[in-house]
């Protein structure tokens, strides 16, 4: 496989050159295990083949590892959301209704640890000193409540120093990520319900998708260390071939020395829950209150970290697709920055 050193090209975006390294202070933020920083973008309600089939989505697999066993956690949308920072029960929440749980959610695991965080949601509007604003949809801007799990904890909805934490995504993502090192651990990115291709489709999703994933890949500094996951909350459920089919969706991970290969398939079987456990044993969290599945639920596979090796966690010789997969630090220049295939 050849590479060149040119910036990514992918359908017909060009990405732009990398922000320039700071002087910066020292950073002192807890060191995960495989990753430094977690940052997941959720797209809403399309089959696997639908966005394999588009020219973006296709495109990105050959420089990510996609994980061909990832699937939904349940129907509709909003406990998917909530299993993504919660327990397996989704916190008690079943359906698309605004809910007020007193359950606990990863936010509670992140602070005792040092772990920063912060919810990114396009078309948010918080209220006055950065209160949560709890109302259910912008019917201007296409937000909505219940693809944004944080706002059903009242630990969180009620505390104006969490509420902050969840922003404007058009506002905040963009310069978040130029403070490179200082960017938050883990930043949960969510659409409208345009970009997300929830009243649209996953060719007009691709393309807020490219601008999102591009400001990331552009700034070397800023993934250094850092586990990027692309996913949708569901399939198409309400389409009549889908009844009764597992929720498998598309998932991708990319990272530059956060993965053991790209353009690679991982087989293994995945959900969203998946994403928490992942998240507590990088760093080293406590577990939620009683019985649950991240008493013995396995994290992702072929994270190629400096500090343990995954292979003590998950059994990795059942990960890959049968191929030999490349390096993935193959596929990125001395800059940090991904080539571009010929």
């Amino acid at each position: 496989m050849k590479f060149s050193t040119a910036a990514l090209m992918l359908s017909g975006l060009s990405m732009a050159a990398a922000v320039p390294l700071q002087q910066r202070e020292v950073v002192n933020k807890p060191r995960g295990k495989w990753f430094d920083r977690f940052v997941v973008i959720i797209l809403e309600n399309t089959d696997k083949e639908v966005a394999m089939g588009n020219e973006y989505f296709l495109n990105l697999t050959h420089y990510g590892m996609l994980l061909g066993g990832y699937h939904g956690t349940s129907h509709p949308s909003q406990p998917n959301y909530i299993t993504m920072v919660a327990n397996t029960i989704a916190a008690g929440v079943y359906d698309d209704s605004d809910h007020n749980s007193t359950e606990q959610s990863i936010v509670d695991l992140f602070e005792p640890a040092g772990i920063t965080w912060k919810a990114y949601m396009e078309g948010y509007k918080p209220l006055a000193g950065g209160a949560c604003n709890p109302y259910s949809k912008d019917q201007d801007t296409l937000y909505v409540r219940k693809h944004n799990p944080f706002m059903s904890f009242n630990n969180i909805r009620n505390n104006t120093e969490r509420c902050k934490n969840i922003v404007n995504a058009e506002e905040n993502f963009a310069k978040d990520v130029a403070l490179g090192a200082h960017a938050p651990n883990y930043m949960y990115y969510v659409p409208n319900l345009k970009n997300d291709a929830h009243d649209t489709n996953v060719s007009y999703a691709a393309v807020d998708t490219q601008r999102v994933i591009d400001t990331m890949l552009n700034n070397a500094e800023f993934m250094k260390n850092t586990f990027i996951l692309l996913t949708f909350d569901e399939n198409n459920i309400y389409t009549n071939d889908n009844f009764g089919d597992p929720n498998s969706i598309y998932t991708l991970a990319l990272g530059n020395d956060t993965l053991k290969c790209y353009d690679c398939v991982d087989m293994n079987y995945y959900n969203h829950f998946t994403q928490v456990v992942t998240l507590e044993r990088n760093w080293n969290l406590s577990q939620f209150a009683g019985e649950g599945w991240d008493q013995w639920w396995r994290p992702f596979g072929q994270l190629r970290g400096t500090n343990e090796d995954i292979c003590g966690f998950a059994p990795c010789s059942e990960y890959y697709d049968g191929k030999t997969p490349a390096r993935a630090d193959a596929n990125w220049n001395d800059q940090g920055l991904l080539k571009r295939k010929n």
